[in-house]
């Protein structure tokens, strides 16, 4: 085989090996947090939704009833067990002061809430932080396979083309001394006829 038929070949074949078109691993995955992470919207709690507060506000009504009744039953028997204002406000007071526990009770609740929201938003934004990482990692992979390739296609097409310029080279030399070889003898032949 002459070099330019091998530089041909080589080039042609190595042609086959370019690396397919870059397919992520990760593109489906990254869209998924994505889209958890915009669902979960900015941090919004609704205690009427809270099946923990409701039942707290349940249980501190029924002890601030129960402490208002209480304090009122207290006060009648102070004043001999005749109703009076004194009475109402003790009640009043007692069953304001459960209901202020509920407030402490909502505050907890909320600060639960708020720590669950921004833990699990922290966790996906870590996850798709090291997703994203992962498909950094294999496109600039992938761009370094696609570079060497390149380089490799660079220098085979350079070998293919130094074969045919040689090829073309002795192809000229080959004619011109058979020209020569022609002029020479269209020259001599005359004397030999």
């Amino acid at each position: 085989m002459s070099r330019l038929t091998d530089a041909r070949s080589e080039l042609e074949r190595y042609e086959q090996t370019k690396p397919a078109d870059y397919q992520s691993k990760y593109q489906g995955q990254i869209k998924d947090v994505m889209g958890q992470i915009d669902g979960m919207g900015d941090y919004d709690y609704d205690p009427a939704a809270d099946t923990a507060y409701q039942q707290y506000k349940s249980q501190y009504t029924q002890k601030a009833k129960l402490a208002n009744q209480n304090a009122q039953a207290d006060a009648s028997a102070r004043t001999g067990g005749y109703g009076s204002s004194y009475g109402t406000q003790a009640g009043q007071k007692a069953y304001a002061s459960t209901m202020n526990d509920l407030d402490n009770v909502l505050d907890g609740l909320m600060s639960q809430s708020r720590s669950e929201y921004n833990t699990k938003k922290a966790g996906l934004q870590t996850e798709l932080s090291g997703l994203q990482s992962a498909e950094e990692n294999d496109y600039n992979k992938y761009q370094k396979d696609l570079a060497n390739w390149k380089d490799g296609l660079s220098y085979r097409q350079n070998e293919y083309q130094n074969a045919y310029n040689e090829h073309q080279q002795n192809t000229q030399d080959f004619l011109n001394g058979l020209f020569q070889v022609i002029g020479l003898a269209a020259q001599i032949l005359p004397f030999f006829l």
